[in-house]
């Protein structure tokens, strides 16, 4: 497949930037990795890398879409890995990591809150109450183990910054709620929210791998030193604080 002038990276970066929705930056990166020649899609994810190391305008916002395209797409991962072994791009490679968790939350450390003393609260339930405007039913839906009941909340106009950092702060918690959390268009780009999943344990490995490039210095220092991180993660923060 021959170079396409669409691919050519500061171009695709200010077409990222241009974009108004994440969505659509997200749709950008799975027209890239699927059209273009992978030699030439890792020209633009090392340009992605770059910008948000300079701290270069859009760097952020491109890079967060790029990690939230592989998230949902994981075979698109293939032919850029193909191409960042044949070049030897270690940045990319580990970018690219898709390692287990060192932890992962087990079945009956997830259960579902408490929300009646009277009687067992069904599933459809618990996700209709998740729209409800009810604060002190938000607050306890915030530990629900359901991806469903977290989605509903996730789109909740009455729930706040606060909420969604105890979600993704939480410990034992779903892999699949953690990437509800670090997908959402709204939530997803909050730096707070990205540190949270960053230094939460239980976060897919390729989910915090993508996230340290996006966490500040102090974020970094945490994640370098902390042995509950996964190695892969806590080697990247290493070299990001190098420099």
């Amino acid at each position: 497949m021959s170079a396409d002038g669409r691919f050519a990276p500061a171009r695709f970066l200010v077409r990222q930037v241009a974009v108004p929705e994440p969505g659509m930056r997200v749709a950008l990166w799975r027209e890239l990795l699927t059209e273009a020649d992978p030699m030439q899609a890792l020209a633009v994810v090392e340009r992605a890398i770059e910008a948000v190391g300079e701290r270069r305008d859009g760097g952020q916002v491109a890079f967060l879409a790029l990690g939230q395209c592989l998230e949902t797409w994981p075979a698109l991962r293939g032919p850029l890995l193909a191409a960042a072994t044949v070049a030897g791009r270690g940045p990319v490679l580990s970018l690219l990591a898709d390692d287990p968790p060192l932890r992962s939350a087990e079945a009956e450390e997830l259960r579902p809150p408490p929300l009646s003393n009277e009687r067992e609260i069904t599933l459809g339930e618990r996700r209709a109450w998740a729209r409800r405007s009810d604060r002190a039913t938000i607050d306890r839906l915030l530990v629900d183990p359901d991806p469903g009941v977290i989605a509903n909340l996730l789109r909740n106009p009455r729930v706040v910054e606060a909420d969604v950092l105890r979600i993704a702060s939480r410990r034992p918690a779903p892999a699949r709620v953690l990437g509800l959390v670090y997908r959402h268009p709204r939530w997803g780009g909050r730096r707070a929210v990205q540190a949270a999943l960053a230094q939460n344990p239980y976060t897919p490995v390729e989910i915090a791998t993508a996230l340290v490039d996006l966490v500040d210095a102090a974020v970094l220092q945490s994640l370098a030193r902390e042995p509950s991180i996964h190695p892969v993660i806590r080697g990247r923060a290493r070299a990001r604080l190098r420099g």
